[in-house]
């Protein structure tokens, strides 16, 4: 198996931080209210709490450790993954615990080192842990584990049962590096089959030339993920799939979303007037303190590697920060498009668009945030501390997206 860049892989490992994307003004929105080209058309929306789990009782089932992810299935079941008790707890739409699937342990059907538990919408579920994959059946049964020669941080699984990665990083470069081998160009996004046969590049997204950092870090025998700074307002690499299979994707510096097939190819294009913002002393120094925070979560971070990550000062700047900070895809298929706020932060006002290129409206910084799991009936989870710092699962329904007047 091939070995790529561990650069490309910031974005979406688990350990990544800020991203980089960004938001402008509206001056290039000329057109008529309600398309893609006019001007924003503010979303009021409604919603109804469903409940909330997470207990500051030390025995409770719902005592949770870390909350890596959360995600719904077909049935509005949602499944947490709390990544400190290395189990998933199903909960049912009213609240109460329904099973527990994993726990502790290398053995078959319990979790060691786990990145990432993916949860089908029928309830199965492909867990990625260090060099291996597990499968587990809609009620939590072990089926199968299959052992790989690489180490996924992270990845999306399509209907077909193939991962869509961002990079893997090979075994081998661990005990025999590479330093004779090239660079790919751009940022490859891959289909890895989980048969044992070679990953692919399905596509080949943009990137900024003449990185002046090098790379972003290196892993060695040790474990130690050794982090340079990199640089800020790099183009994110944002993308999430639709339940035909496409990716929807941003890479860029401007307001683009492009559609990826399975083949490859770009199936369309959602595109906005909406400027970059250039990098002032402002926006430098806001992303120096994100940077500051980050670097001191993600140090403190229970993770498979020990962490060294270079100081402040060694951050530098791309000159214009993109606009779009993240992409997610709820289960209606509606694709929640985050811009960044004039400070460069990620969270910006949302706009939800549809794959076909309509223009939902737009979600207010202050109002409703794109949710950690979208399901079905309108079903929205949110991972929140409450005020002890304990992580919490707050449930809404989302009844309706109205234009405001």
């Amino acid at each position: 198996m091939m070995a790529i860049n561990p650069k490309h892989l910031l974005v979406f490992a688990p350990l990544a931080l800020v991203g980089a994307c960004g938001e402008g003004g509206q001056d290039g929105a000329t057109g008529a209210r309600g398309t893609l080209e006019g001007p924003d058309v503010m979303l009021n929306a409604v919603t109804e709490e469903v409940f909330t789990v997470g207990s500051v009782v030390g025995d409770a089932w719902d005592t949770f450790g870390s909350v890596r992810s959360v995600a719904f299935d077909s049935a509005g079941n949602l499944h947490i993954y709390d990544s400190q008790a290395e189990h998933i707890l199903v909960v049912g739409r009213d609240g109460s615990l329904l099973r527990t699937v994993g726990g502790q342990g290398e053995g078959p059907g319990e979790f060691g080192n786990v990145s990432s538990a993916i949860v089908a919408r029928d309830g199965s579920y492909t867990v990625l842990g260090f060099s291996q994959v597990d499968f587990f059946d809609p009620g939590g049964a072990f089926v199968r584990r299959i052992q790989m020669d690489a180490i996924l941080f992270s990845g999306l699984v399509l209907p077909d049962g193939r991962l869509v990665a961002p990079s893997f990083v090979s075994m081998e470069s661990f005990s025999e590096p590479d330093s004779s081998s090239e660079e790919e160009e751009g940022r490859p996004i891959y289909l890895i089959p989980l048969d044992g046969t070679e990953p692919e590049v399905l596509y080949t997204a943009w990137d900024l030339p003449d990185d002046p950092t090098g790379d972003n870090f290196e892993i060695d025998s040790s474990r130690t993920l050794r982090m340079s700074a990199g640089r800020a307002f790099e183009p994110g690499l944002y993308y999430d799939v639709l339940t035909d299979g496409r990716l929807a994707l941003a890479d860029s510096i401007g307001y683009r979303v492009k559609l990826i097939g399975l083949d490859g190819s770009v199936t369309g294009v959602i595109e906005r007037p909406i400027a970059p913002l250039a990098v002032d002393d402002a926006i430098r120094e806001a992303e120096r303190e994100r940077y500051r925070e980050a670097t001191a979560q993600l140090e403190s971070m229970r993770s498979t590697f020990q962490v060294e990550r270079e100081g402040v000062e060694e951050l530098v700047f791309a000159d214009e920060v993109p606009v779009i900070g993240d992409i997610e895809v709820d289960w209606e298929d509606r694709i929640w498009v985050t811009r960044r706020s004039p400070d460069g932060d990620r969270e910006g006002p949302t706009d939800i668009v549809t794959p076909d290129g309509r223009y939902i409206g737009t979600l207010a910084v202050d109002g409703l945030r794109p949710p950690d799991a979208a399901g079905p009936d309108g079903l929205l989870a949110y991972i929140e501390l409450d005020e002890f710092d304990l992580p919490t699962v707050r449930v809404i329904r989302l009844v309706s997206l109205d234009p405001q007047d």
